[in-house]
């Protein structure tokens, strides 16, 4: 910790959790619901942390920035017009290539899945400075944290890419179907199949939260090292290069998972 006139520079633990930021008040009726929380008070809230602040930015970023995209477009594209259209190329090629004609119905989510994941995993890269006045001091700490180092987050995506996995197994082979494959080839391979399709929720959600999680620590310890030299360019690799690269990484193992659930079946609208 350093002080500078009425500014405290304080270094944050090395491994920290998502910190509640604030609470939602909630009813005396609700004081047994299962989230909420004493505050200092003593009446009881729902807690509101860094991450869902997060989550709320980067929701609020990519509305306005494809609100932003969609206004004045022209049969001849300007620069901002060809870069949306160059980005919408790149998933129609990419989801087609993996899902053919059943990419109409999968290109909406996801695309938005993608982008979510980039800026969220890319967030940190950005220095956007929070203020609080504490005890007389002024504390400047990062006013964002990554969504995707937060498991709630990753497993939340992990569960809405599951059902719609799920949700194409059932509508190509019915309940009975789905049900029945679990016992291919032979009825032991039950437990194993089982096995396989509760850990693929697992698999891409662990996988992403390691990746970003690791990312904060190993930079978290470079700062206590070398805090001067050797970070600055390793924020281009852990938040930057490594958010681009777990970004795609998700998107391509859904689009493995709702093949595999799919198969060679035919579209139908």
């Amino acid at each position: 910790m350093k002080m500078l006139g009425f500014v405290q520079f304080e270094t944050p633990p090395l491994v920290e959790g998502p910190k509640i930021m604030f609470y939602v008040p909630l009813p005396q009726s609700m004081h047994d619901f299962p989230f909420a929380l004493k505050m200092a008070e003593g009446s009881y809230g729902f807690p509101v942390t860094i991450t869902i602040i997060s989550t709320w930015c980067v929701m609020l970023f990519l509305i306005l920035i494809f609100r932003w995209a969609s206004q004045n477009l022209e049969i001849m594209p300007g620069k901002k017009q060809a870069f949306f259209e160059t980005l919408y190329a790149f998933f129609d090629a990419l989801i087609g290539q993996m899902l053919g004609a059943w990419k109409k119905k999968y290109f909406t989510y996801i695309s938005t899945l993608f982008l979510f994941i980039l800026i969220s995993n890319i967030i940190s890269f950005f220095p956007i400075p929070g203020f609080s006045y504490e005890s007389g001091l002024l504390k400047i700490a990062p006013a964002l944290r990554t969504p995707t180092a937060d498991l709630n987050t990753t497993v939340g995506l992990a569960l809405i890419t599951t059902y719609s996995f799920m949700a194409a197994s059932f509508r190509v082979s019915g309940f009975f179907g789905f049900f029945k494959g679990l016992f291919e080839p032979m009825p032991l391979m039950f437990p194993i199949n089982l096995a396989g399709e509760f850990a693929k929720p697992t698999n891409i959600s662990i996988r992403l939260f390691g990746n970003m999680f690791a990312g904060m620590v190993i930079l978290g310890l470079l700062y206590k090292a070398a805090p001067a030299l050797i970070p600055a360019p390793m924020h281009l690799y852990f938040d930057l290069f490594s958010g681009i690269v777990q970004s795609f990484v998700f998107i391509m193992l859904t689009m493995v998972y709702i093949q595999g659930s799919i198969g060679d079946a035919e579209y139908v609208d």
